[in-house]
This record gives structure tokens, sequence and C-alpha cells, in this order.
């Protein structure tokens, strides 16, 4: 359309009862985004996945930048400090608005860690390398001890600050209003250290149980059940970490879409579904599927090592595997514990700005800079139109998952697991490839979600298309026949809940909601990690 008309095209159009598509009328586009740069904000690997990234499938607004990641990263560092004894360096920035982060220099780390205490070599050891080969081993010295503290001490500290009265935050200063933000924020940091250490285990696990699963199990499991397997389910190791929580709660009030506060939580958004009771629902459906699947995938890998020295260690394997995923989910549903608590402190806070008249709504807030907060702060109004328009250009940027050189040790780690766990690299002309994230292989139609608003129009059966998923959408995967993702890796919120639906997921793809369109037909492989596209 754009060399037929001379430039880009805003087109509507429908699809007829007989599948013709017809074009309604097409103007020129007049909102198109500049050509942009992904320049990282130093040196070094920058990685969109990586920390919070999951939980930020879109650009960042400025407070949250500006006032509860430096919180939240100072959190994490004085926990790192405190358990490993070292200062582990990770820098943050954003590039075009989306958020990156660069992980610590391999170059770097021997240098920090030995020039720590004696403890800090053995602990980073344990908790960040040892789980890949030695799951038991490091569950023994560091892992099982640490979650018994987040169990103790952390999850009961954040209950407890989040059960903060919402009520009452109409009579709080505003000095006792930052004060709360900060306190969230700080105890969530905390949480985060624990949740990266022990729920980050899962994956690091789960590479331990892939090799296992190749060297042992891959070959002789595929010939026993090349006569009866269905094709695209052939099993995989992934089906042993699927179906281990046989009735999934739908979305928690405190869960959220995108970890930035500018969005309201499942609470919030509850309150105006067009479908009522969606995100209330408890759904049973793996029992019939991935658990089902699951426990006859063991039994076939127990009947393969009958009589072998490597059954022990197998049990062993599985035993850490399925604790870990399950701990990662747990720990993934309550880390937003706090956040009602700062909506409220920064709608709170935004209304008080708006009868001062620095901002023209409440809602302005989250586009101002944590200093234009205090009382003797000018208008600010200038700076929250220039900002909210290019927060919205923003938004329609297809933000690579990476900027800048990648080392090998950072850049494959997730890529090694991937094909570990791909069915075949041999992948069909112009397929979508990404991570294989959960077994099973279906043809669907393609509805992309851009957020809660496009909940009430996903219909059973569709594949769900998303940048990424945080636990507000849950709910979805009990009607989807797959889920694709721009973002994530094995490891990643849609990863976990699609095996535990038992359906197909592929995540990690760059730009699966650029490349695909509502109402197209496509094969979604999650044994392979590909989508076909079947028109368009």
């Amino acid at each position: 359309m754009a060399v037929h008309f001379g430039c880009p095209q805003d087109i509507e159009w429908a699809v007829d009862d007989a599948g013709n598509v017809l074009i309604l009328q097409a103007r020129p586009m007049t909102a198109l985004p500049d050509p942009v740069s992904w320049e990282p904000p130093g040196k070094g690997p920058w990685l969109r996945n990586f920390r919070l990234g999951e939980w930020l499938p879109e650009p960042v607004t400025p407070l949250f930048m500006d006032w509860a990641i430096p919180r939240i990263d100072a959190a994490y560092n004085a926990a790192v400090r405190r358990f490993v004894g070292v200062e582990v360096p990770m820098r943050n920035g954003v590039i075009n608005g989306w958020y990156y982060v660069s992980p610590p220099s391999p170059r770097r780390l021997p240098q920090v860690l030995f020039g720590g205490p004696p403890r800090a070599v053995a602990y980073f050891y344990n908790s960040v390398f040892r789980p890949m080969f030695d799951p038991a081993g490091a569950d023994r010295t560091v892992l099982r001890d640490l979650e018994d503290e987040w169990r103790r001490d952390c999850l009961p500290a954040y209950r407890a600050v989040a059960a903060t009265p919402l009520d009452a935050l109409g009579s709080a200063t505003g000095t006792e209003l930052i004060g709360l933000v900060d306190q969230v924020t700080k105890i969530a940091g905390e949480y985060l250290w624990f949740f990266s250490v022990t729920g980050g285990g899962a994956w690091k696990m789960e590479v331990a149980l892939a090799r296992f699963w190749r060297r042992h199990l891959a070959g002789p499991l595929a010939g026993s059940a090349s006569s009866n397997a269905q094709p695209g389910q052939a099993p995989g190791y992934q089906t042993l970490l699927g179906g281990l929580a046989p009735a999934l709660p739908g979305a928690v009030p405190h869960a959220v879409y995108s970890l930035d506060w500018y969005h309201p939580t499942a609470g919030e958004e509850s309150q105006h579904q067009v479908r009522p009771g969606t995100l209330q629902e408890t759904v049973h459906r793996p029992a019939g599927t991935a658990v089902d699947r699951r426990r006859k995938a063991e039994a076939q890998c127990r009947a393969v090592l009958q009589g072998t020295r490597q059954l022990h260690r197998f049990d062993a394997l599985l035993s850490l595997a399925q604790h870990y995923a399950v701990l990662r989910e747990e720990q993934v549903r309550d880390f937003t514990l706090g956040w009602p608590l700062l909506r409220r402190c920064t709608g709170e806070l935004g209304a008080r700005l708006h009868n001062r008249g620095t901002i023209e709504a409440p809602e302005d807030i989250y586009f101002l800079t944590f200093d234009a907060l205090g009382v003797d702060a000018p208008r600010q109004q200038d700076h929250v139109d220039r900002r909210r328009r290019e927060w919205t250009q923003q938004r329609k940027l297809a933000a690579p998952l990476s900027a800048g050189k990648m080392p090998p040790l950072v850049g494959n780690a997730f890529d090694r697991l991937a094909n570990l766990a791909r069915s075949s690299r041999d992948h069909p002309e112009g397929a979508l490839v990404g991570h294989p994230a959960s077994p099973g292989r279906v043809q669907g139609r393609v509805r992309v979600v851009d957020g809660p608003e496009d909940f009430p129009q996903f219909q059973p059966g569709e594949v769900l298309v998303a940048k990424a998923t945080a636990p507000a959408w849950t709910p979805l995967f009990a009607h989807a026949a797959a889920v694709v993702t721009d973002g994530g890796n094995l490891a990643a919120h849609a990863s976990l809940v699609a095996r535990e639906y038992g359906i197909p997921a592929v995540v990690g793809t760059g730009n699966a909601t650029h490349r695909l369109h509502t109402g197209q037909l496509v094969t979604v492989d999650g044994n392979a990690g590909t989508v076909i596209t079947h028109e368009g």
C-alpha cells in the first residue's frame, strides 16, 4: 500500500464470511514515529529481559524510573552485601524509554569476589553456578536456607507493610506518603534478592535436568513413543515440569499487568471488567492435561532407567527442578504485594499536586520526576505533556532484547537452555523463532493483547500474543490455545504458567506483536520454539 499510494497508509479492513479481506478505507499515516537508534547508555551488554525487564513490557514512566527503581535497586544491592559480603555492580538505564540492565562484566567478577571476605566466592559459586550441574549441592549449602529465611522473615514483613490500611492514607502527610513508598520499594528490593537467587535457581536446575534428559532419556523415549505419539506431542523434559499446581487461582488483587505503577493492579481493573468474575475464577484445566502428561512422562522415564544407577540421580534432579519451579511462581505471585499501596500513595500525592495547580490531573504525577513532588515545585504541566508524548511514541517501538556487545557467557545462557529444549533446529522458512517454553503444537487464530483493556475481546481457543505477561494475565491462559511473547525466556512467567495449563508457548521472539496480527492463522510449535504463519 505504501508503494501504491506513495506513503505509509492507515488501513481499515474487514473479513467477510468467505474469508475475503476487504479494504474499507485507507488514509496517510500522520503519526509515524521518527527513526530511532538503540544505542546503549554505556559500555558492555544491555539486556531488556534481565531482572525487572520481564515485568516491564513497554517504556517506563519517568516517576517509576526516577523513584521506584533506584530504591528497589538500592535494597537489592544491600541484600547482596549482607549475604555475599561484596557489592556486585549492575547498571540500569533507559534506551528510548525502555528499561535495560547491564549485568556485571565477567572480567570484573573475580576481582570483586576475591577482594571481599572469604565467604564471597563460595556463596557466589553455590548460588549462581552450582545449581546448573549440582542442584542438590546448591540446595543443601545455600538455596534451601535462603528459601526458609524468605518464608520466615521476608514474606511476613512484606505482608505486614502491604496490609497498611489504604483508607487512612487520605489523612497522611506528604512526607508520610513518600516514606511509605520508600518503605514498600525497600522491602520489594529485598524480596527481589530472595526471588532472584532461590526462584531464579529454577531455570538453572532445569539446565541440569535438560542435560540429563538429552544424555539418558531423549533417544529411548523418542523411539518408544514414535508409533503412538501425536504430531508435536513427543515427550520432552519440559513435560516433567508442567501440571505441578492442580488448581491455579485467578489473578490476586495485587497482581500486575506491568510493574510500572502507572498501570492499575488486577484488583482495580476487576471493578470494571466487561466479563465479571474473570480475574477471580479458579481454573482446574491442568488436572486433565499437563498433570496426566507429566505423570505419564515420569513413569516412562523411570521405566527406561529401571535397574540403572541413573534412576536415583533422575529422581533427585526431578524433585529439585519441580520444587524450584513451583517456588518461583509462588514468589512471582507475591512480588507485587505492595503495589496497591504504592498506587494509592502516588494517587494521593497526584491529587494534592493537582489541587495545588502543579499538574492538571492526578494521573499526571507519573510523568513527573521525584524532585517535582516537593511543595515548592513550580507548575510542571509543560514537562508532563512533553514526556507523555514521548512515552506514547516510544510504546509503538519494537525494542530489541539486547543492545551493545554481548559476551558469550551473558548472551548465550538462555539460548543454550533453549537449544537443549528445542526438538529441532531446522526451522521452516519465514517462521518466527523464539524459545520453546512449553511443549505442544496447535493451530489457531492470533489475538494480539496489549493490556487489560483488550482482555474482554479475547476468545477461547485463540493464540495469545503479547509483549510479555505478568501474574494478572494468568486468567487468559485458561482460555488460550497457545502463548507467544516478544520477551521472556524459559524461566519467564509465560513459560511456567503455560506449562501448568498444558498449552504450547514460544517466548523471547523479539517482535511477535509487530509481526503477527489479530485474526491471523498460525501454528505454534512449543517443542521447536517456532510460530508458522498461514496467512498474511
